[in-house]
């Protein structure tokens, strides 16, 4: 059963284009949308599907293109997604997306800094996706173990096409105490991480 409805794969489709050309055209990196790759995004909406997650977290909004994925499966589970952006021109065209698509009623999307906003959801949020920017990664990581239930699952973004940028915080991931965690060779590389205590 496909729970995407034919209007938001327009949309999808679209942001695919987008970030496709970015990638060859020129433009600067920090300019990008830089968003997961189609893989990963059908990924994420199987996880969120999956783990029946209610409130999904997500640091680094960009176009709004995984958002609007995790977006479709969590409006199926009745919960909501948060997502974090702060360049300006990002939030815009995240905002754009979610209207085109017609998730607004699901998605908050909050121009603040992700590690503060954490805070509000400390223990409840169900699944964290990570994919902001990644020097950013290691500073984020206890927010994100704060921020999830017992069984929420993290996810990061971009670990094996960043691998040196990320290696630090993959090896804090992996070692904490309140998660069990692998890499995934998937997309760009994922580092998907379960909590398993408070």
């Amino acid at each position: 059963m496909d729970l995407i409805p034919p209007d938001v794969k327009a949309v999808m489709a679209r942001l695919e284009e987008a970030d496709a050309r970015d990638r060859v055209d020129g433009t600067p990196y920090f300019d990008r949308l830089r968003a997961v790759d189609p893989e990963t995004a059908r990924f994420l909406h199987l996880l969120v599907l999956a783990t029946g997650a209610r409130l999904v977290v997500e640091l680094g909004a960009s176009s709004g293109y995984s958002a609007l994925w995790m977006a479709t499966a969590v409006r199926s589970n009745g919960g909501r997604l948060v997502t974090f952006e702060v360049d300006e021109r990002k939030l815009g065209i995240a905002a754009a997306t979610f209207a085109d698509a017609g998730v607004k009623e699901v998605v908050e999307l909050r121009a603040q800094n992700a590690h503060e906003g954490l805070a509000a959801f400390d223990g409840e949020a169900d699944l964290v996706f990570m994919d902001h920017e990644k020097v950013l990664y290691e500073d984020a990581l206890e927010p994100s173990v704060r921020a999830l239930r017992v069984g929420g699952l993290l996810v990061a973004d971009n670990t094996a096409s960043h691998e040196d940028v990320v290696a630090e915080f993959c090896a804090a991931a992996l070692a904490h105490p309140k998660l069990t965690a692998h890499l995934v060779t998937l997309g760009r590389g994922q580092l998907l991480a379960v909590k398993v205590r408070s």
